[in-house]
This record gives structure tokens, sequence and C-alpha cells, in this order.
């Protein structure tokens, strides 16, 4: 496995765990078992509600903190009594006592560590901008090793600079054959903003991946090609675009298999075709939806032509 390197110089496993949702009671298990097969990154964030027992985990399996590559994300969920809510609901929004950097500091406690790698605003909301320029002060005082964001586009990145002399290391957003994110990929790396995917195989809050994806006739005979499974074939794709991929899993025969694609090597039709699948598809939260509390100059971009 490879790293990859951020516009900083900090290397990032290219391939890591994502852990949300894995139960508790297994995660010491599977880091340990991750570990061993070679694993070296964790995906976690304020919202997952395990990033102590993910501490806990590593001392409980005799992993040292620099050995490893943590990933978090401060949510805004952090700072309302009841969570943050959407649309018509958002009368629910009451703003707690908390500040940013109080919820940013609970990561570092949870996490019983002095350092965070790689610390993401967990959405564009609203109050990502002031969310960005809080990690922007953690990173210059040396505790964080690169900040980024998740599932923003253009107008996000760019309403970004007016708070922030720092750009974002990653960008970590949807993407899978059904909804390939080429151009956004494109505008990312432009700009040396490395690209993560996330959610590739079905909506983040479920375990039970997508047929349409997991059962693709397109995929199948790729797979069978090479003696793998379908979602082996498109984390490869994402690999061989030098896209981080954070595949999330606690059943010890996915942990294998989903680390297992270093053997083989998919040719430029097999590419093509795979990305022949896009249909612009979200299976998770449209970020297209999300501009609220951005400046208005931004707001006149209408996505991509």
């Amino acid at each position: 496995m490879k790293n990859i390197v951020l516009n900083n110089g900090v290397e990032m496993p290219q391939h890591g765990l994502g852990t949300f949702l894995i139960p508790k009671e297994k995660l010491s298990r599977t880091l340990a078992e991750a570990y061993e097969m070679g694993y070296r990154q964790f995906d976690t964030a304020w919202r997952y509600h395990n990033e102590t027992e993910i501490a806990q985990a590593l001392k409980e399996n005799g992993i040292h903190r620099e050995d490893v590559f943590i990933t978090t994300k401060v949510n805004a969920d952090a700072l309302y009594y009841f969570g943050y809510w959407y649309g018509k609901h958002s009368i629910f929004n009451v703003r707690s006592f908390k500040s940013i950097s109080r919820a940013i500091e609970e990561s570092f406690e949870n996490l019983q560590t002095d350092y965070v790698d790689l610390f993401l605003v967990h959405w564009p909301w609203p109050i990502y901008r002031k969310m960005y320029k809080e990690l922007t002060k953690y990173y210059k005082a040396g505790r964080i090793r690169a900040i980024g964001v998740c599932s923003c586009l253009p107008p996000h990145l760019e309403a970004l600079k007016d708070v922030s002399d720092i750009v974002p290391a990653v960008n970590q957003f949807e993407i899978s054959p059904l909804n390939t994110q080429k151009q956004l990929i494109q505008y990312c790396r432009e700009r040396g903003i490395q690209v993560e995917a996330m959610a590739t195989l079905s909506h983040f809050r479920s375990n039970e991946p997508r047929k349409e994806l997991t059962e693709n006739e397109t995929i199948r005979p790729i797979a069978e090609k090479y003696g793998k499974t379908i979602p082996q074939i498109i984390f490869k794709w994402l690999l061989q675009q030098d896209i981080i991929i954070i595949p999330k899993t606690w059943n010890p025969k996915y942990l294998k298999q989903n680390i297992s694609l270093y053997d083989f090597t998919l040719d430029d039709t097999e590419m093509a075709l795979i990305d022949s699948l896009d249909k612009g598809h979200f299976l998770n939260y449209n970020p297209y939806n999300a501009f609220r509390g951005l400046p208005r100059k931004y707001k006149s971009w209408d996505g991509f032509k």
C-alpha cells in the first residue's frame, strides 16, 4: 500500500478503515485485526461517538499512536442541544454554550492524543467556515498535521479563502461508479486538494451495501476475470485514480478482501467501462443543497455545466 502526499508534505495512507457503525464491543478486535493485516489509517468523527473506544482499542492492542494515521471530524451536532436539524425541522436548532474550539478539544480528549493527523469539517453547514477557521488555528499551533473538509463543492471551497490562508489538504466526499464525480475530482486536484471517497457502496448510515453496485452486471465479468469480488473491483477502480479509500467493516473476511487489492491492475478499457456507469446518483445527502450561510457572491454557482 502506498501513501498519498498531502499539499503540506504530510504522508497519508491511501487505504484506511472507516469506523462508523462498527459496534463498540467489536471495535477493539476489529482494529487489532485490521492493523495486523496492514491497515494504518483509521477514520472516525465526533459524530460517530467512538473516538474514546478507538483510543482504548489502540492501547489494548499495543498499537503505538505514532504508527497509525487518525482522521477525525468536527460536527455541528456538537454545538446544538438537540443536534443540528435541516429544512422545516431547523426550528429545533438551539445553540448550546459550547464553542467550536471546545468541540475540537473534545476530540483530542476522546482520542487521548496530543495531535490529530487529519481533522475535517464534517459537512458544509452554515457555520462550516467558522469551523474551518478554528481548525486553521490548531493547525498553525502544530496540534493538527493537516486539515480539510467533507462534501464540499467549488463554491464551498472558494469561500474558505475568505477565512483561512490554508488550502484544504483533503476533501472527503461520496464517489462511486454511479456517481464518479469526475469534475469535482479534477477541480480539487487542480488546487492541490487530495480526494477521499466515502460511502462508496451504501448510504453512510447503513451497513448494507447497495445491490445496484454489489450485483452490478457490468462489473461482474471484470471481477470474474481477476478472481475478485465486485466491491474489490470498485475499490481498485478508486485506488487507480489515486483516491483515498476508507471502506468500513468489522467482518474479518471483508477486512481481508478490502485490503487484498494489490495483486492485479485494471486496464484502461475496464476503468472506462466502470466510469460509464455514472448517473450522478447520490446514495447520501446531496451537497448541492448545502448553500445556506454562503456569502451571496458564491451562491450564483449553478453546478457543473
